[in-house]
């Protein structure tokens, strides 16, 4: 059995990992546009600082990710954040976010009277919801954040509190982007209880009684809430996964009796590594909402394709231009590739393989001798019973271009923001630190939308001596991200943080990342137009299987699980 795979982000990767272990006996081949794998994972080092410039964590109650960690050998690696309070800056002023609130929906009397953020108007307006009536969806039962919120808590809520706490998640439109596929959970509990305040005061009080208190507090600051549904836990519950998964880990690199285990590398147990560790603060056995990893989100990049099965061919530089469905078989055209999947520029010259140097490091090297990749250069058709998508949406403009089935993936929207980290010394830096750190109302005449006090989250990733702020750059109709080149984008944004702030000091150091139409945008009708796009699919395109962020979750333990659930669907499919 021949498989494709398009796509090395995370999510292409896993699925060729678990599924070349699952079926041995299969040939699997992975193409990836870029120059190298990883997709926006991307972590630097700088000195003694350790750089994300996509992601910097992952959501620790979606396990899925932390099962790949563990069975990749690197449990011992991770890391929870140091969770404080969080800030809503708003027109000149900062404000700590209301406690007792969860997602800023108020949960408590005391705490939001006493709030500075809110009027005293917009505290009387968010009241009256207790009186309010659901709110009526549309025929698939959706609605927009925006609208939701609006109705039920008000325009001053909406523009203080829940746009800062929620659109930032997907750096869209919150009068765009669908509640039903975004937090479900916000519409469950309106029609269980009739509004958003009783609905979440009883499941703040569900939360206590599970012991997820603290969890609960945590959302507001991480923006996150804690949904039910297969996937989430408590906070006792994920401590305990995490030992248990961490033994069973353990017990099967020794034994390696499993077809899915994999043998920790020599690499990852040196006392160097030990060493680095020791040295680093915070601790997964901690109850922050958040995992990193002590090598970086990276390090699990280079792991897995160090641990890919021998069945398993990967390449990048290699941009699949066409893929036909023909007599119950795929053919897939694959070229050389100039451009990375987000609009980055490579500097690929020719068809590249990905192999692993010293220091355990994924490399690409030019190479013709391989009998696969005279084939690419030929540019014939490589044939495959599989394929399977992990791709942005913008990708879809390439395949299938005649058949209107696929049009909802190739006109979905997605946003583009751009991400400064900037490091200081802490002797001269004369701001006031507060918490974990701020958002940034959308009203505030600033293209600022968020900064993280990385020092203070994630303290493991930064030198005592100094502190390092990792500021968000870019709102809906603001377009400086995808005008502004690297340097007036670094000085853009330490100019404003420093207004923002109020600090004068200047930055030993800016690293600039910016992520070009990146974020697919789960507007209203999203999980309508997914439907319809994988029951055209089924019908007409048999194993082409479709995943990543334009289907079911932008973040990384989503895109994790959607390899994982698919690998087992087809093995299930292929063994009845």
């Amino acid at each position: 059995m021949n498989v494709t795979i398009v796509g090395g982000g995370l999510t292409g990767l896993t699925a060729a990992y678990y599924l070349g272990h699952a079926k041995p006996d299969w040939n699997i081949t992975l193409y990836e546009q870029a120059p190298r794998f990883g997709g926006k994972i991307q972590t630097q080092r700088v000195d003694d600082f350790v750089v994300e410039l996509g992601p910097d964590s992952y959501l620790g109650r979606k396990t899925e990710m932390t099962d790949l960690i563990y069975d990749l050998g690197l449990g011992d690696t991770l890391v929870s954040n140091e969770t404080g309070q969080a800030f809503v800056y708003d027109k000149g002023s900062i404000h700590p976010i209301p406690g007792g609130s969860i997602m800023g929906i108020p949960t408590e009397m005391m705490p939001f009277v006493k709030a500075t953020l809110i009027s005293w108007p917009g505290k009387l307006r968010a009241g009256l919801d207790y009186f309010k009536k659901p709110y009526q969806l549309d025929k698939n039962g959706d609605v927009s954040i925006g609208h939701f919120f609006q109705y039920h808590l008000g325009q001053e809520m909406m523009d203080k509190l829940i746009e800062p706490l929620l659109a930032g998640i997907y750096g869209g439109d919150i009068y765009k982007i669908s509640l039903l596929s975004t937090f479900p959970h916000f519409i469950q509990v309106e029609q269980k209880y009739g509004n958003m305040v009783k609905g979440m005061m009883a499941a703040k009080m569900g939360h206590s009684k599970a012991g997820v208190t603290k969890a609960a507090k945590g959302a507001v600051a991480e923006g996150d809430v804690p949904r039910a549904g297969k996937g989430t836990m408590t906070d006792r519950q994920f401590e305990s996964h995490e030992a248990k998964s961490s033994q069973t880990a353990s017990t099967n690199n020794n034994s390696n009796s499993s077809g899915h285990a994999t043998n920790t590398s020599p690499h990852r147990q040196t006392s160097k590594v030990q060493a680095d560790m020791a040295s680093r603060k915070g601790t997964a056995a901690q109850s922050g909402m958040f995992r990193q990893l002590t090598g970086g989100l990276e390090s699990v990049i280079t792991a897995i394709v160090e641990a890919m099965p021998s069945n398993v061919h990967l390449y990048t530089g290699t941009l699949v231009s066409n893929i036909r469905y023909v007599e119950g078989m795929y053919a897939i055209d694959v070229e050389n590739s100039g451009n990375d999947a987000c609009g980055c520029q490579s500097h690929s010259k020719s068809i590249r393989t990905a192999s692993i140097n010293a220091e355990n490091r994924v490399e690409a090297s030019d190479s013709t001798t391989d009998s696969a990749i005279e084939v690419l250069l030929d540019k014939a058709p490589a044939m495959a019973d599989h394929v399977i998508i992990a791709t942005p949406p913008a990708t879809y403009t390439q395949w299938f271009k005649d058949d209107a089935g696929f049009d909802f993936l190739r006109s979905m929207e997605q946003s583009s923001c751009a991400i400064a980290i900037m490091a200081f010394d802490k002797r001269t830096f004369d701001g006031d630190l507060k918490g974990s750190g701020l958002l940034i109302t959308r009203n505030t005449d600033t293209p600022l939308t968020a900064c993280t006090i990385l020092n203070q989250k994630w303290p493991q990733t930064t030198p005592d001596d100094k502190i390092v702020l990792r500021v968000f750059i870019g709102k809906p109709g603001n377009d400086v991200v995808e005008h502004l080149n690297d340097k007036e984008l670094s000085e853009l944004a330490v100019k404003e943080i420093q207004r923002i702030m109020n600090f004068a000091a200047q930055p030993e150091w800016v690293r600039i990342n910016r992520l070009i139409h990146c974020m697919p945008q789960y507007n209203v009708g999203h999980r309508a137009g997914i439907t319809a796009v994988r029951e055209h699919v089924a019908k007409h395109y048999p194993n082409l299987h479709l995943i990543g962020t334009p289907f079911d979750g932008i973040g990384i333990p989503d895109g994790v699980k959607q390899a994982k659930e698919l690998v087992e669907s087809i093995v299930d499919s292929n063994e009845s």
